[in-house]
């Protein structure tokens, strides 16, 4: 009884504290990814946030500079930065390279940082300024699995028709190999499909791709606006830098991925 008569003076001032745990240990978290990318040489920053714009309205930033995927911290890899820069928070960006060159990383990074950046934390770049995404749809290639009722062309199709149900104005999309679970000619149909639908919602797009030869007539004809093509750059032994140049892969390198796993 006296320690409950002690304790019960102090229940408003310690209660409080219990709640505020998880909030402590969440900034706290952001000084430590701060403080361990520092170690490794690398800037974080806090970038500009500006408002979604309404349909009618001019385009809002994206621009993150020395920009790095925090995951690979945790696989004791230093990440290579780079700057993704488009001409607006409503573009679609296609990205195109070999296996193995960066892409699924960039994409990750990408949304890693508009994630931390719309909480108010330290985001994987040196500086930026972007856009507040009202919703993000997020969709990169994972193993199929064991439960899975549809087949490739079928989830495929899925993942397309979940996109457009949840998609909304100013949205960001991270899409990863869209539509190479099946044939070619029928995914390539998608694909196109797809890149024509997207731009009418105005969402900030990033797909990544090995219809090469799709992705050229695209950029030949530029069928819709605000359209950004990425390749990844490759060193003269035509081995990726993890750098991100404008332009549509010439090939996907599959010989030297062969060739590296000695097939």
């Amino acid at each position: 009884r006296v320690i409950d008569d002690v304790f019960a003076s102090l229940e408003d001032a310690v209660l409080p504290c219990f709640e505020l745990i998880g909030h402590v240990e969440l900034y706290l978290a952001a000084l430590g990814f701060r403080d361990r990318a520092a170690r490794e040489g690398l800037a974080v920053c806090l970038p500009e946030i500006v408002p979604c714009p309404a349909l009618d309205e001019p385009a809002g930033p994206f621009e993150l500079r020395g920009l790095f995927n925090p995951l690979l911290l945790l696989q004791g890899i230093r990440p290579t930065p780079c700057d993704v820069v488009t001409a607006g928070h409503d573009s679609l960006t296609l990205i195109t390279g070999p296996n193995s060159g960066g892409k699924t990383r960039l994409l990750q990074a990408i949304a890693l940082a508009q994630l931390l950046a719309q909480n108010g934390l330290f985001v994987p770049a040196a500086s930026g300024r972007l856009t507040a995404a009202p919703t993000m749809f997020v969709s990169l290639v994972e193993g199929a699995p064991a439960d899975q009722k549809e087949g490739r062309l079928g989830s495929e199709l899925v993942r397309v028709r979940q996109l457009f149900e949840q998609l909304e104005p100013g949205a960001m999309v991270i899409l990863d190999e869209l539509c190479s679970g099946t044939n070619p000619s029928e995914g390539i149909a998608i694909f196109e499909m797809v890149i024509s639908l997207l731009p009418r919602l105005r969402p900030q797009v990033f797909v990544t791709t090995h219809f090469l030869d799709a992705a050229r007539e695209l950029e030949r004809t530029r069928p819709v606006p605000r359209l950004a093509f990425l390749q990844v750059e490759l060193d003269e032994h035509d081995r990726p830098t993890y750098q991100f140049v404008s332009g549509v892969a010439p090939t996907s390198l599959a010989h030297q991925v062969a060739s590296r796993l000695g097939v």
